[in-house]
């Protein structure tokens, strides 16, 4: 239909447009949904819903660090959770996880506990995740997924009690 004459991609139905939306990957770190104020296995923090940016699927392992800032205050991430799949693991675990693995289309969310909760609105949040990409045969380097997004805290009566 493109090489027609007199076609552009807008003159798609609706329905192809739909089809060709949903056939790309996100690779933004930072997924847009509401950042939550929760208490999980009995620790206050916060947790952000959150896409692998590889462009592969990457053992654990392979998951060096995060860093994070919330309206350009650094957050401390030394006890950060990555949740996936419906299991937890610290950030400082994963090193040893070269058998479990985060597929590019499996949505994950990471915790960071934080004794204060964020107030419900809109904040700017910066957020690297740090990988090595084993697929990178030249040596071993890190590779630092950056992104920078204005994202809602969800105002959650009793999330937090």
């Amino acid at each position: 239909m493109p090489n027609q004459p007199g076609t552009t991609g807008t003159d798609l139905p609706p329905s192809i447009h739909a089809i060709l939306a949903h056939t790309g990957k996100q690779r933004s770190l930072l997924r847009h949904e509401p950042v939550r104020n929760i208490v999980r296995s009995g620790i206050a923090g916060v947790q952000l819903a959150v896409n692998l940016t590889s462009y592969r699927s990457l053992p654990l392992s392979c998951l060096e660090g995060l860093l994070l800032k919330v309206d350009g205050e650094d957050m401390d991430v030394s006890d950060a959770r990555l949740l996936l799949n419906g299991h937890e693991y610290r950030f400082t675990a994963l090193p040893a996880l070269s058998h479990l693995w985060w597929f590019i289309l499996d949505p994950g969310a990471i915790f960071v506990p934080r004794a204060q909760p964020l107030s419900p609105g809109s904040h700017q949040f910066d957020a690297t995740l740090i990988t090595v990409e084993p697929y990178v045969t030249a040596g071993r380097f890190s590779f630092y997924h950056a992104d920078r997004r204005e994202l809602t805290v969800a105002d959650e009566e009793g999330a937090r009690k």
